[in-house]
């Protein structure tokens, strides 16, 4: 028997694999890993991708973190973007996005560490955005310093590089994650 959360009671599975399952549930669609751990609902996060990516992305992209790929689509959909690799660590997540989208050419989606990525690429960027955490804490703030560090060997001149902000990070972390990125993280 398929299990599902009681919040989803009245939702629908509309893709799955393994342990990762998104539901669509009054309108909102949400990307479920493991039992009970909701990570997105696409209309909250379209918007706040919008305010925070904003038009930036340019060329060479690369995306560490997929989810239920509406960042990968925001980026895909900016003037001037020519290609992005996003590197997902949880195959199952890799299989619901593809169950639920037509991957662009221009798409490349590894599956695999992004760290690893980032330290054994040859390939340079144009705009790198970091998005493979729920939520900003001090083990965020440490994965984030080495992925900013990393990424900058790769980084083209006049690039940029930005990482996903929650609104609701506590104080204490917030100058540490705006740092990281010369004040501009989001």
């Amino acid at each position: 028997m398929a299990r599902t959360p009681i919040y989803f009671l009245d939702g629908k599975i509309i893709a799955e694999s393994g342990d990762v399952r998104v539901y669509d549930f009054e309108g909102d669609v949400y990307l479920e890993s493991g039992p009970g751990h909701v990570l997105w609902t696409i209309s909250r996060e379209l918007v706040a991708y919008e305010g925070q990516v904003a038009r930036h992305p340019r060329g060479a992209c690369l995306e560490v973190g997929l989810g239920l790929g509406i960042c990968s689509n925001y980026i895909l959909n900016c003037a001037g973007v020519e290609a992005l690799t996003t590197i997902e660590l949880n195959p199952d997540v890799v299989k619901v996005y593809k169950q639920l989208n037509d991957v662009d050419e221009r798409h490349t989606i590894i599956c695999g560490n992004g760290l690893d990525y980032i330290i054994q690429t040859r390939e340079t960027f144009d705009f790198m955005f970091f998005d493979f955490y729920i939520v900003i804490d001090e083990d965020t703030i440490d994965d984030l310093k080495a992925y900013v560090s990393a990424g900058r060997r790769i980084l083209n001149e006049g690039g940029k590089i930005m990482a996903w902000w929650d609104e609701f990070t506590p104080d204490e972390f917030k100058d540490e994650f705006f740092n990281l990125f010369d004040g501009e993280g989001i």
